[in-house]
């Protein structure tokens, strides 16, 4: 069996590793988007409230009400300092999956200019038997009997 031909599993296996390392990294970076996305909500609903509770504290507010508003305001900074953490690690993932990707790319690459040098020295190897047998067949159609006949004659 040729060479290349050998290598065809390589490289089917190549390009499922490098299909699976480009699906990985979508996958990441729609998880970070979402993630992104729910900060902003948070942000977003904190601006809110913060907002609505000083409209309506204009006009004085009790202690107990304030203390709840208070707990509840830490509380959405909590999930806010949380959710920053994970995008920042969503962050980092996007990166260890690109990376990888890179890396899958390449090989993939380097099996398939491995199985295209083969190819191109299999065709080589075929073009010189092919000659070689040309070479050693007589030459046909009388051809060269008519010129040693002629030269004899």
């Amino acid at each position: 069996m040729k060479k290349s031909k050998r290598l065809e599993p390589v490289k089917t296996i190549a390009q499922t590793k490098d299909t699976a390392a480009a699906i990985k990294v979508a996958d990441s970076i729609q998880q970070r988007e979402a993630s992104l996305d729910q900060l902003e909500k948070l942000k977003g609903y904190r601006d809110d409230y913060v907002m609505q509770f000083k409209s309506k504290g204009q006009d004085g507010i009790a202690a107990s009400r304030l203390q709840d508003y208070q707990a509840f305001v830490q509380k959405l900074d909590r999930a806010i300092d949380e959710q920053t953490q994970a995008v920042e690690g969503k962050h980092t993932q996007v990166a260890e999956d690109q990376q990888a990707l890179q890396k899958t790319n390449q090989r993939k690459k380097a099996v398939e200019k491995l199985i295209d040098k083969s190819v191109k020295q299999e065709t080589v190897q075929q073009h010189r038997r092919e000659q070689n047998e040309a070479d050693d067949r007589p030459a046909g159609n009388g051809v060269g009997e008519d010129v040693l006949r002629w030269r004899f004659n």
